[in-house]
């Protein structure tokens, strides 16, 4: 007997437990939307993190290499340096010694000294 009034309940409020039924299964759809999103969300913000990181790491070992090149370059610069010093110092060393060479053949023997001017620098000898 009480299935019967619920029955005649249903059948007179029909519109009405579909109106309720339909708003129920609405507010359960949302609440379904909304966890998805949510987890979506979650998810995008975990990988901007990792994504973050990898930039991050990325970023560091490009300072690394950096840093390890231009400390090559110093090194290299320093080195540059030195060998054109070295060679500036021998350079003034034979230059002074060609000079002192000149002059004591100068004083010696001023023929063989035109001779040999004029052979390096291929130049005419007039008188």
């Amino acid at each position: 007997m009480n299935w019967a009034k619920i029955l005649q309940f249903c059948l007179k409020h029909w519109k009405e437990i579909t109106v309720v039924v339909s708003l129920l299964a609405v507010s359960i759809k949302t609440r379904m939307d909304y966890h998805a999103l949510n987890k979506a969300y979650e998810i995008s913000q975990e990988e901007t993190k990792e994504r973050i990181e990898a930039l991050q790491y990325i970023h560091s070992e490009e300072l690394a290499r950096r840093d390890y090149a231009i400390e090559q370059y110093k090194d290299s610069l320093e080195e540059l340096t030195e060998t054109f010093e070295k060679s500036q110092r021998d350079l003034e060393e034979e230059r002074q010694k060609k000079t002192k060479q000149f002059e004591q053949q100068f004083s010696q023997d001023k023929e063989a000294l035109t001779s040999e001017i004029i052979s390096t620098f291929n130049f005419e000898y007039l008188e």
